[in-house]
């Protein structure tokens, strides 16, 4: 049994366990499973493999298709097939431009009313961050430094704004685990305890500054792949 099993399995998954639902326990499993690219981009995703190997029917897996379509991360096309979009270098440049000004925006309006609470959460990440970084675990930095960010865009309170940069937070882990692994370093842990060090005391000023830096470092990194992916089409065509 244990073999018929096996050699039915999607790759890259493994069987939801007591989940909260159905549907957000498989997105999820999906959305870590593609983010971390145990399932890489462009993988077409077979719907009765995936759904033996989560222990699912058919259905709330479909359901979990449409959330992750939603964040960019499956691509539903002709006659239902399904397959982990590919990364598109431009769009993922035209992401990061859009984005910053989004996170600055979030930043503007969320500093001025970042709560004791919200500064446990604030410390919290950086602590994830550190201990991810000693154990050399890139997507748990990832998560920590996006854990950072998204608490300062929550203070802000405008739903709008944080469900249009939450909308986009795997697409962009997803870039930076295979192209800006760089910026998930000793250096990156130092900006973010120097941003919270500016939290505590009020230096909006000095927080943004390095937001800009953050930012203009990950669209640099955007920039220089869809350079690198012209270049290859030129030359192999």
């Amino acid at each position: 049994m244990a073999d018929k099993i096996s050699s039915n399995a999607h790759p890259g998954v493994a069987p939801i366990e007591s989940p909260v639902t159905l549907r957000q326990a498989i997105v999820e499993q999906l959305r870590i499973a593609i983010v971390s690219c145990a399932i890489v981009p462009g993988t077409l995703l077979r719907e009765t493999a995936l759904a033996h190997s989560l222990g699912v029917s058919a259905t709330p897996l479909r359901e979990a298709f449409g959330v992750l379509a939603a964040e960019g991360l499956v691509e539903i096309q002709a006659h239902r097939l399904k397959r982990v979009s590919p990364i598109d270098f431009k769009e993922t440049l035209d992401l990061f431009r859009v984005q910053s000004e989004l996170w600055r925006l979030g930043y503007v309006w969320g500093l001025a009313k970042i709560t004791s609470r919200d500064l446990l959460v604030l410390e919290t990440a950086v602590t994830a961050y550190r201990d991810a970084l000693a154990a050399d675990d890139p997507a748990g930095v990832m998560s920590a430094a996006h854990e950072f960010h998204t608490a300062i865009i929550m203070a802000s309170g405008n739903s709008e704004l944080l469900r249009s940069t939450l909308d986009r937070r795997a697409l962009i882990a997803r870039f930076i685990l295979l192209h800006g692994k760089s910026t998930l370093s000793r250096s990156g842990l130092r900006h973010h305890e120097a941003m919270l060090r500016a939290i505590r005391r009020g230096d909006s000023a000095d927080v943004l500054a390095r937001l800009d830096q953050i930012s203009a470092r990950l669209i640099a990194i955007a920039q220089n792949a869809a350079a690198d992916s012209t270049n290859i089409i030129k030359f192999t065509s």
